[in-house]
């Protein structure tokens, strides 16, 4: 009974761990900035087509609306962030 119920807990745990894992794919070649907003440095560039492992989104509010940025994890395991202009993923809101 014991081994039962750890096994589904293991499984749990495994199936979760799925499914937090989210990616975002960029239409084209856009800048990676080093934090969500477009006054900070470009860190690099998404590349076209690429999946890129991303945990969440923020909100920055600018003069007539809002925009989205995605925090991705880059090819080098550095986090930068891509607007929603051209990269799109289902991820939950950055706490």
């Amino acid at each position: 009974m014991c081994s039962t119920i750890i096994r589904l807990f293991i499984v749990l745990g495994i199936v979760l761990a799925v499914c937090e894992a989210s990616y975002v794919q960029c239409l084209q070649r856009v800048p990676v900035y080093s934090c969500a907003s477009m006054s900070c440095s470009v860190v690099g560039n998404a590349v076209t087509d690429e999946h890129y492992p991303c945990d969440c989104f923020k909100i920055e509010k600018v003069l007539g609306g809002k925009k989205t940025w995605f925090k991705i994890e880059l090819p080098n395991g550095k986090h930068g962030y891509v607007t929603d202009n051209h990269c799109s993923g289902d991820v939950p809101h950055c706490k």
